[in-house]
């Protein structure tokens, strides 16, 4: 980490601050996205429909009304504050969402938040001074890390919010699924140090199929990050039955040796993001698909180990066979 003096004060004018983002959360203490303790930032949009998501809540770039059942105290005051009657009650509330506006109405008469927005909107200048609160605990190694969604959907708010990071000294990690415009984005990767490269299938149709888009943009803007040694991880998720068929592993893992890569991050499959799909007014349904046992996910390991990449998980590395 670069070290830096605390701040006291506006980081910057406030009058200066231009540029807006919608945020679904802000997590703290973070140790599984990028070096060190990290607080992570969850941006909404995402130009990819990735069937497993586990944050739906950041997909649509829209602000969006979630619902979280478990909270309702049945008490009715959001069918009387809906201004649309998209709100009726059968044993709890019913959200029609063809005719919910997401105007929030709900939100602000609801007692036990259990109707709330799925994001809230920071300036650049706001949501700096509310990551910095943390800066304590990352020393030596740790930082902010942008997440989502897909953090460089937000292109000019990043710029501006990064500037002030970088003069704060502060380590920047930026988690993406590929899918951006590089020539709109030179600006921000050049203060981005460290990149986490999501790849989620090299067979273009297959992931059409898994994400809703093909590949191409993807694995182009790869080939230039590892062409131009932007500090980066290639990090996969692994779901059962959907891309980790032996033949599109072993594909993979081909495809990354020859472009000089040399260690590939699995990640595990798990059904967290499944309960939130209930919340959300969304096109995606739960895949009812069980996570690997640790063997199992092992045995997926040992496929691209075997084909010669060193394999790093959270729980265990497989070096080079």
């Amino acid at each position: 980490m670069r070290k830096g003096k605390r701040v006291s004060g506006n980081l910057i004018k406030r009058s200066e601050s231009t540029q807006f983002a919608l945020v679904s959360d802000i997590q703290r203490f973070s140790v599984h996205d990028g070096p060190g303790i990290r607080t992570t930032v969850f941006f909404k949009g995402c130009p990819l429909r990735c069937l497993w998501c586990q944050n739906p809540e950041t997909l649509k770039y829209q602000n969006e009304l979630v619902f979280s059942a478990e909270r309702c105290i049945a008490c009715g005051e959001c069918a009387k504050a809906c201004p649309n009657q998209a709100i009726r009650f059968k044993n709890g509330p019913i959200i029609n969402w063809t005719i919910c506006k997401s105007c929030f109405s709900c939100c602000q008469v609801c007692p036990s938040r259990a109707l709330e927005p799925a994001g809230k909107e920071y300036s650049a200048v706001e949501l700096a001074e509310e990551v910095l609160k943390d800066r304590e605990f990352y020393y030596p190694d740790g930082g902010v890390t942008l997440s989502g969604g897909e953090p460089f959907s937000q292109a000019g708010f990043l710029i501006e919010f990064l500037i002030i990071l970088r003069r704060e000294k502060i380590h920047i990690t930026a988690e993406t699924s590929g899918y951006f415009n590089w020539e709109v984005l030179k600006q921000v990767l050049s203060m981005v140090d460290l990149l986490l490269f999501d790849l989620k299938a090299l067979d273009e149709r297959l992931h059409q199929t898994l994400t809703g888009k093909d590949n191409k943009l993807i694995l182009k803007n790869l080939v230039k990050v590892i062409e131009l040694k932007i500090p980066h991880q290639i990090r996969m998720p692994l779901v059962p039955g959907m891309n980790d068929a032996d033949d599109e592993i072993k594909s993979i893992a081909k495809f990354l040796l020859g472009l000089g890569e040399k260690e590939i991050w699995l990640l595990s499959y798990h059904r967290l993001g499944e309960g939130k799909l209930k919340k959300l007014n969304t096109e995606l349904r739960p895949l009812g698909l069980k996570s690997y046992s640790d063997q199992e996910f092992r045995a997926k390991a040992e496929i691209f180990a075997n084909a010669g990449l060193i394999v790093r998980t959270f729980n265990f590395s497989i070096f080079q066979r």
